[in-house]
């Protein structure tokens, strides 16, 4: 269980702004699927991003890339995750890879997680001070930092749906679980962040509507919580919501069957200033990870050049950080988006009064020359210390 539980915990850690100094020897190999509709226009965008990085601060990244998915592959055996994309995940995560994948729809990301038991998911939840005039509703003026944990597994998204004819017109009867090992493993990883943080976690439920399963997420939340010092608070989903637009600075550290996690991260949007900019992963106990959007395939962006890469490109950013422990790195990809923000420099969806307008392509490329501006800035700052 400490595997898994370690990625919540790099959420949490301090990140140093500073550019590692020696050139990284090792490999990391990266496997991008680019997904459907706008799907790929972000993926190219994080790709030119990650060529900067590795440029900028000497690491080997070894790309690897897949074929279709979701809607482009339901010819193929297998469907929206086809035998081929499946086998050629599977080797990425045999070489200690992580999969990087654009927006895609049908059942693509439900599949995967099922395939390779990525049992978690991490949304975190962010506002940005340079973003505040773009935002729908007024935030806190301190920026929100709170981590989402998701359950990936069961509830109504992994069920089984039956269906007959009856009188009536057509029945359908869907059917699904929640285990206490599952439900308990998920809560191992939130309590563990929560630990590391400000020891607040909220767990989310219905207990009215659905009474025995908000009891053993209860159950489970309150022995682990009491274990771990962690303070557990138990809400509604509906409750939840309103309270995570009212009062975002409540919550640290938020727990959720799948469904209501899916709910919440979408909400996640709101706080951050557009849908665009939301991001997680998910994750099983062996280490593989899956990073991508928490937004659909915008279909009717794609070949617009339109689409706000951030969300992709944060990431990336995630996936620095939490597979191959490059903090360094993260951070000034993290910092030089902020630095194009402070720059009035926007997409189309993040538009105010007096700001300048870029493109999926331009703000990537934009993106890029600003870390290697950084990067130069940092190595002449080191060498007039030596």
């Amino acid at each position: 269980m400490l595997f898994q539980i370690a990625f919540a915990i790099n959420l949490v850690a301090v990140n140093s702004p500073q550019i590692d100094s020696k050139r990284d020897l090792r490999c990391f190999v990266v496997g991008i699927l680019g997904g459907e509709g706008s799907g790929p226009e972000v993926i190219d965008a994080a790709c030119n991003v990650l060529g900067a990085v590795a440029e900028t601060c000497g690491i080997d990244f070894r790309i690897k890339t897949g074929g279709d998915i979701a809607w482009r592959s339901t010819g193929c055996p297998g469907g929206y995750l086809s035998d081929a994309v499946a086998e050629f995940c599977r080797d990425v995560f045999a070489s200690g890879g992580a999969i990087m994948a654009g927006p895609a729809g049908g059942r693509f990301v439900y599949d995967m997680r099922r395939q390779f038991d990525l049992y978690y998911k991490l949304n975190p939840l962010r506002s940005y001070q340079e973003l505040a005039d773009v935002c729908r509703i007024k935030l806190p003026a301190k920026p929100l930092d709170i981590l989402l944990v998701r359950e990936n597994l069961q509830d109504i998204y992994q069920g089984n749906s039956a269906e007959a004819s009856s009188e009536d017109g057509r029945e359908i009867v869907h059917t699904f679980v929640h285990k206490e090992k599952q439900v308990r493993a998920v809560l191992e990883v939130a309590t563990a962040a929560a630990r590391r943080r400000r020891k607040l976690l909220a767990v989310i439920g219905k207990n009215s509507g659905l009474p025995a399963i908000h009891s053993l997420w209860r159950t489970c939340a309150l022995e682990l919580g009491e274990a771990s010092e962690v303070e557990v608070s138990l809400l509604d989903i509906d409750y939840a919501a309103y309270k995570l637009l009212q009062e975002p600075e409540t919550f640290d550290v938020i727990a959720a069957p799948n469904c209501f996690g899916d709910i919440l991260s979408d909400l996640g949007g709101v706080l951050a200033g557009s849908r665009g900019l939301t991001f997680g992963a998910s994750y099983a106990a062996d280490g593989a990870a899956v990073y991508q959007t928490n937004h659909g395939a915008a279909h009717d962006r794609a070949g617009t050049d339109t689409a706000n890469p951030v969300g992709q490109i944060f990431s990336l950013a995630m996936m620095l950080r939490e597979t191959f422990g490059l903090r360094s790195a993260a951070h000034l990809i993290e910092d030089s988006v902020r630095t194009l923000w402070r720059a009035r420099w926007r997409t189309a969806d993040l538009a105010e009064s007096g700001c300048k307008i870029a493109g999926t392509r331009q703000f990537a490329e934009l993106l890029a020359r600003q870390i290697q501006s950084a990067g130069v800035r940092e190595h002449e700052a080191c060498s007039a210390v030596s």
